[in-house]
């Protein structure tokens, strides 16, 4: 039996054309755009400090306590309730 010949659209396939661009094509142009640019300012910055010896950190830095940790003068110690009927914190409805 001869074999026929189809016309149909899988036995003859069109070629393919190059592939467009698209939008992520653009995202990935404007990103390696970004890592150069991101580059060029950390060589700026790094030559900057050509030369020059780090600073030296202060030695009384390291044991003074954060002002915020201590209590105010006059302060208890205790935490003052809320807004509310017993400061709002028990989630029962008000006593009428």
């Amino acid at each position: 039996m001869a074999a026929t010949r189809s016309r149909g659209r899988l036995a003859d396939p069109l070629p393919e054309g190059k592939p467009r661009s698209d939008a992520y094509t653009g995202l990935l142009a404007v990103s390696l755009i970004g890592m150069i640019a991101g580059c060029i300012f950390l060589y700026l910055d790094y030559d900057n400090y050509k030369g020059t010896p780090p600073p030296v950190p202060k030695a009384a830095a390291s044991a003074a306590v954060p002002q915020g940790v201590l209590p105010q003068s006059g302060a208890t110690g205790t935490p003052q309730p809320g807004p509310g009927v017993n400061g709002g914190a028990t989630g029962a409805p008000p006593k009428q």
